[in-house]
């Protein structure tokens, strides 16, 4: 579960780094603000996909969400 949550935190976060630094060490480059929109939503999209990832492949994480859900 470790291996898939780094990987899926590295797949939306890296296109986010890339482009601050790609920014800051190339002066010609232009990066439209849609791109840095784009991928600043997918960085946040990591966090809405860790519950996702925790409930599927964690028992008793699973067994606790849907405890709180139930009120």
């Amino acid at each position: 579960m470790l291996a898939i949550v780094l990987g899926v935190f590295i797949i939306c976060w890296l296109p986010f780094f890339l482009t601050h630094v790609l920014k800051a060490h190339c002066s010609s480059c232009c990066i439209s603000p849609s791109l840095y929109s784009a991928v600043t939503w997918l960085g946040y999209l990591n966090s809405a996909v860790n519950p996702v990832i925790y409930t599927t492949f964690n028992i008793e994480f699973r067994k606790a969400f849907i405890k709180i859900l139930h009120c």
